[in-house]
Protein backbone atom coordinates (compact mmCIF):
# COMPACT_ATOMS: atom_id res chain seq x y z
CA UNK A 1 0.00 0.00 0.00
CA UNK A 2 1.41 3.40 -0.93
CA UNK A 3 2.03 6.11 1.65
CA UNK A 4 -0.78 8.19 0.16
CA UNK A 5 -3.32 5.36 0.39
CA UNK A 6 -2.28 4.62 4.00
CA UNK A 7 -2.86 8.24 4.96
CA UNK A 8 -6.19 8.24 3.13
CA UNK A 9 -7.27 5.06 4.92
CA UNK A 10 -6.28 6.47 8.31
CA UNK A 11 -8.32 9.59 7.60
CA UNK A 12 -11.33 7.48 6.60
CA UNK A 13 -11.05 5.48 9.81
CA UNK A 14 -10.77 8.70 11.81
CA UNK A 15 -13.94 10.04 10.20
CA UNK A 16 -15.76 6.85 11.18
CA UNK A 17 -14.36 7.09 14.72
CA UNK A 18 -15.60 10.67 15.06
CA UNK A 19 -19.02 10.01 13.56
CA UNK A 20 -21.87 10.74 15.95
CA UNK A 21 -19.83 12.63 18.53
CA UNK A 22 -22.34 14.72 20.52
CA UNK A 23 -20.87 18.15 19.82
CA UNK A 24 -18.86 19.64 16.99
CA UNK A 25 -16.42 21.04 19.53
CA UNK A 26 -15.75 17.54 20.91
CA UNK A 27 -15.22 16.09 17.45
CA UNK A 28 -12.89 18.96 16.54
CA UNK A 29 -10.82 18.49 19.69
CA UNK A 30 -10.57 14.72 19.16
CA UNK A 31 -9.52 15.16 15.53
CA UNK A 32 -6.99 17.83 16.43
CA UNK A 33 -5.42 15.67 19.15
CA UNK A 34 -5.34 12.56 16.95
CA UNK A 35 -3.80 14.39 14.00
CA UNK A 36 -1.19 16.00 16.23
CA UNK A 37 -0.21 12.54 17.47
CA UNK A 38 -0.01 11.06 13.96
CA UNK A 39 2.07 13.98 12.76
CA UNK A 40 4.39 13.55 15.73
CA UNK A 41 5.06 9.84 15.15
CA UNK A 42 5.11 10.21 11.35
CA UNK A 43 3.65 6.75 10.79
CA UNK A 44 0.34 5.23 9.79
CA UNK A 45 -1.74 3.58 12.51
CA UNK A 46 -0.78 0.07 11.52
CA UNK A 47 2.94 0.87 11.84
CA UNK A 48 2.84 2.45 15.28
CA UNK A 49 4.42 0.53 18.15
CA UNK A 50 4.13 0.86 21.91
CA UNK A 51 7.50 2.63 21.91
CA UNK A 52 6.02 5.37 19.72
CA UNK A 53 3.16 5.87 22.15
CA UNK A 54 5.50 6.01 25.13
CA UNK A 55 7.72 8.51 23.32
CA UNK A 56 4.65 10.64 22.65
CA UNK A 57 3.72 10.54 26.35
CA UNK A 58 7.26 11.72 27.23
CA UNK A 59 6.96 14.43 24.58
CA UNK A 60 3.75 15.76 26.13
CA UNK A 61 5.42 15.83 29.53
CA UNK A 62 8.39 17.75 28.14
CA UNK A 63 6.04 20.34 26.64
CA UNK A 64 5.05 21.22 30.19
CA UNK A 65 1.31 21.05 29.59
CA UNK A 66 -1.06 20.31 32.46
CA UNK A 67 -1.29 16.68 33.57
CA UNK A 68 -5.04 16.70 32.95
CA UNK A 69 -4.50 17.91 29.37
CA UNK A 70 -1.85 15.25 28.77
CA UNK A 71 -4.19 12.55 30.07
CA UNK A 72 -6.93 13.79 27.75
CA UNK A 73 -4.62 13.68 24.73
CA UNK A 74 -3.42 10.17 25.57
CA UNK A 75 -6.94 8.92 26.18
CA UNK A 76 -7.99 10.27 22.79
CA UNK A 77 -5.20 8.26 21.16
CA UNK A 78 -6.17 5.13 23.09
CA UNK A 79 -9.78 5.59 21.99
CA UNK A 80 -8.71 5.79 18.35
CA UNK A 81 -6.64 2.60 18.62
CA UNK A 82 -9.46 0.76 20.42
CA UNK A 83 -11.84 1.71 17.61
CA UNK A 84 -9.35 0.63 14.94
CA UNK A 85 -8.83 -2.73 16.66
CA UNK A 86 -12.59 -3.35 16.89
CA UNK A 87 -12.83 -2.96 13.11
CA UNK A 88 -9.74 -5.16 12.61
CA UNK A 89 -8.10 -2.20 10.89
CA UNK A 90 -4.98 -2.93 12.96
CA UNK A 91 -3.79 -6.37 14.06
CA UNK A 92 -3.05 -5.44 17.68
CA UNK A 93 -4.19 -2.63 19.92
CA UNK A 94 -0.74 -1.57 21.09
CA UNK A 95 -2.26 1.40 22.92
CA UNK A 96 -3.95 -0.97 25.38
CA UNK A 97 -0.57 -1.43 27.07
CA UNK A 98 0.06 2.31 27.43
CA UNK A 99 -0.13 3.30 31.10
CA UNK A 100 -1.72 6.67 31.80
CA UNK A 101 -1.18 8.13 35.29
CA UNK A 102 -4.39 8.40 37.25
CA UNK A 103 -5.71 11.85 37.99
CA UNK A 104 -5.43 13.28 41.46
CA UNK A 105 -8.89 13.77 42.94
CA UNK A 106 -8.88 17.54 43.23
CA UNK A 107 -12.66 17.80 43.00
CA UNK A 108 -12.97 19.31 46.47
CA UNK A 109 -10.95 22.30 45.31
CA UNK A 110 -13.36 22.90 42.44
CA UNK A 111 -16.54 23.24 44.46
CA UNK A 112 -17.80 26.69 45.41
CA UNK A 113 -19.48 27.40 48.71
CA UNK A 114 -23.14 28.26 48.32
CA UNK A 115 -22.46 31.82 49.42
CA UNK A 116 -19.86 32.12 46.65
CA UNK A 117 -22.32 30.80 44.07
CA UNK A 118 -24.92 33.35 45.16
CA UNK A 119 -22.39 36.17 44.89
CA UNK A 120 -21.40 34.89 41.44
CA UNK A 121 -24.85 34.54 39.90
CA UNK A 122 -26.54 37.52 41.54
CA UNK A 123 -24.01 40.29 41.08
CA UNK A 124 -25.92 43.46 40.13
CA UNK A 125 -23.40 44.44 37.45
CA UNK A 126 -23.92 41.26 35.46
CA UNK A 127 -25.76 41.63 32.13
CA UNK A 128 -29.09 39.80 32.03
CA UNK A 129 -27.84 37.15 29.61
CA UNK A 130 -24.80 36.39 31.76
CA UNK A 131 -26.82 36.18 34.95
CA UNK A 132 -29.40 33.88 33.34
CA UNK A 133 -26.75 31.57 31.90
CA UNK A 134 -24.98 31.15 35.23
CA UNK A 135 -28.22 30.70 37.17
CA UNK A 136 -29.50 28.09 34.75
CA UNK A 137 -26.26 26.08 34.79
CA UNK A 138 -26.17 26.06 38.58
CA UNK A 139 -29.88 25.34 38.96
CA UNK A 140 -29.88 22.41 36.53
CA UNK A 141 -26.30 21.14 36.67
CA UNK A 142 -25.99 21.41 32.88
CA UNK A 143 -22.67 21.15 31.11
CA UNK A 144 -21.66 24.39 29.42
CA UNK A 145 -21.98 22.85 25.94
CA UNK A 146 -25.51 21.71 26.80
CA UNK A 147 -26.54 25.19 27.90
CA UNK A 148 -25.01 26.88 24.86
CA UNK A 149 -27.09 24.93 22.35
CA UNK A 150 -30.43 25.25 24.17
CA UNK A 151 -33.46 26.29 22.14
CA UNK A 152 -36.72 27.69 23.45
CA UNK A 153 -38.55 24.64 22.11
CA UNK A 154 -36.57 22.56 24.61
CA UNK A 155 -38.61 24.08 27.45
CA UNK A 156 -42.12 22.92 28.30
CA UNK A 157 -44.66 23.91 30.94
CA UNK A 158 -46.28 21.04 32.82
CA UNK A 159 -49.91 20.92 33.86
CA UNK A 160 -48.68 21.62 37.38
CA UNK A 161 -47.12 24.88 36.20
CA UNK A 162 -43.57 23.55 36.61
CA UNK A 163 -41.08 24.14 33.82
CA UNK A 164 -39.00 21.32 32.40
CA UNK A 165 -36.18 21.38 29.88
CA UNK A 166 -35.02 18.57 27.62
CA UNK A 167 -31.22 18.39 27.55
CA UNK A 168 -29.11 16.72 24.85
CA UNK A 169 -26.14 15.31 26.73
CA UNK A 170 -23.08 13.19 26.05
CA UNK A 171 -23.54 10.33 23.63
CA UNK A 172 -26.68 12.06 22.31
CA UNK A 173 -28.53 10.93 25.44
CA UNK A 174 -31.62 12.95 26.31
CA UNK A 175 -32.68 13.80 29.84
CA UNK A 176 -35.36 16.01 31.35
CA UNK A 177 -34.60 18.45 34.15
CA UNK A 178 -36.89 20.76 36.12
CA UNK A 179 -36.13 24.48 36.06
CA UNK A 180 -36.93 26.55 39.18
CA UNK A 181 -39.73 28.97 38.38
CA UNK A 182 -37.70 31.98 39.58
CA UNK A 183 -34.92 31.10 37.12
CA UNK A 184 -37.44 30.57 34.32
CA UNK A 185 -39.04 33.97 34.89
CA UNK A 186 -35.66 35.67 34.47
CA UNK A 187 -34.77 33.49 31.53
CA UNK A 188 -37.87 34.50 29.60
CA UNK A 189 -36.50 38.04 29.36
CA UNK A 190 -34.10 36.74 26.73
CA UNK A 191 -36.74 35.27 24.43
CA UNK A 192 -36.09 36.69 20.96
CA UNK A 193 -34.65 34.11 18.57
CA UNK A 194 -34.57 30.33 18.20
CA UNK A 195 -31.70 29.86 20.65
CA UNK A 196 -31.79 30.88 24.29
CA UNK A 197 -28.25 32.25 24.62
CA UNK A 198 -27.15 34.11 21.50
CA UNK A 199 -24.39 36.43 20.34
CA UNK A 200 -24.72 39.69 18.44
CA UNK A 201 -25.51 37.75 15.24
CA UNK A 202 -28.39 35.88 16.91
CA UNK A 203 -26.36 32.66 16.76
CA UNK A 204 -25.87 30.42 19.81
CA UNK A 205 -22.91 31.40 21.94
CA UNK A 206 -20.00 28.96 22.03
CA UNK A 207 -18.18 27.48 24.99
CA UNK A 208 -15.43 30.11 24.86
CA UNK A 209 -18.00 32.90 25.18
CA UNK A 210 -19.62 31.09 28.11
CA UNK A 211 -16.26 30.71 29.84
CA UNK A 212 -15.56 34.43 29.37
CA UNK A 213 -18.89 35.17 31.02
CA UNK A 214 -18.06 33.16 34.13
CA UNK A 215 -14.56 34.63 34.35
CA UNK A 216 -16.00 38.14 34.20
CA UNK A 217 -18.58 37.21 36.84
CA UNK A 218 -15.86 35.77 39.11
CA UNK A 219 -13.89 39.00 38.84
CA UNK A 220 -16.95 41.06 39.76
CA UNK A 221 -17.83 38.76 42.67
CA UNK A 222 -14.26 38.60 43.95
CA UNK A 223 -14.12 34.81 44.10
CA UNK A 224 -11.52 32.27 42.94
CA UNK A 225 -10.35 33.41 39.48
CA UNK A 226 -9.74 29.76 38.51
CA UNK A 227 -13.50 29.12 38.51
CA UNK A 228 -14.91 27.58 35.35
CA UNK A 229 -18.39 26.74 34.13
CA UNK A 230 -17.92 23.13 35.24
CA UNK A 231 -17.45 24.28 38.83
CA UNK A 232 -21.13 25.26 38.82
CA UNK A 233 -22.02 21.68 37.86
CA UNK A 234 -19.84 20.33 40.68
CA UNK A 235 -21.37 22.82 43.10
CA UNK A 236 -24.92 21.92 42.03
CA UNK A 237 -24.32 18.25 42.80
CA UNK A 238 -22.52 18.84 46.09
CA UNK A 239 -25.06 21.32 47.44
CA UNK A 240 -28.02 19.16 46.37
CA UNK A 241 -26.59 16.06 48.05
CA UNK A 242 -25.77 18.03 51.20
CA UNK A 243 -29.42 19.09 51.39
CA UNK A 244 -30.68 15.53 51.11
CA UNK A 245 -31.11 14.90 47.36
CA UNK A 246 -30.79 11.14 46.64
CA UNK A 247 -27.69 10.12 44.69
CA UNK A 248 -29.81 8.47 42.00
CA UNK A 249 -31.74 11.70 41.45
CA UNK A 250 -28.54 13.74 41.15
CA UNK A 251 -27.19 11.11 38.76
CA UNK A 252 -30.22 11.47 36.50
CA UNK A 253 -30.22 15.26 36.69
CA UNK A 254 -26.55 15.49 35.70
CA UNK A 255 -26.81 12.75 33.10
CA UNK A 256 -24.20 10.47 34.66
CA UNK A 257 -24.11 6.94 33.29
CA UNK A 258 -23.53 5.45 36.74
CA UNK A 259 -24.25 6.43 40.33
CA UNK A 260 -20.60 5.64 41.09
CA UNK A 261 -19.69 8.79 39.14
CA UNK A 262 -22.10 10.83 41.23
CA UNK A 263 -20.73 9.22 44.39
CA UNK A 264 -17.50 11.20 43.98
CA UNK A 265 -19.29 14.25 45.39
CA UNK A 266 -19.80 12.46 48.70
CA UNK A 267 -16.06 11.82 48.92
CA UNK A 268 -15.20 15.37 47.90
CA UNK A 269 -17.39 16.95 50.56
CA UNK A 270 -18.21 14.36 53.27
CA UNK A 271 -20.88 15.18 55.85
CA UNK A 272 -19.25 12.99 58.48
CA UNK A 273 -15.86 11.49 59.24
CA UNK A 274 -14.43 9.00 61.73
CA UNK A 275 -12.20 11.84 62.96
CA UNK A 276 -15.30 13.32 64.62
CA UNK A 277 -15.45 10.30 66.93
CA UNK A 278 -11.97 10.55 68.43
CA UNK A 279 -12.85 13.08 71.10
CA UNK A 280 -9.99 15.42 70.21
Amino acid sequence: MSELSRVSSDQTLMNMWLHGRPASTTASAYRRNAEYFLNYVGKSLGEIALEDLQAYAIHLNELGIKESSARTKLNVVKSLFTFAAKLNYIRFNVAAALRIPKANNSLAGRILRQTEVLKLINHPSLPVRSRCLLKLMYATGMRVSEACRLKWVDFHERDSGEIQVTVLGKGSKMRTVLVPIAVWMELEQLRATEYVFTNSKSLPIDRMAAHRIIKEAATLAGINPEVSAHWLRHSHATHAIAKGAPLALVRDTLGHSSVSTTNQYLHANPTDSSSNYLGL
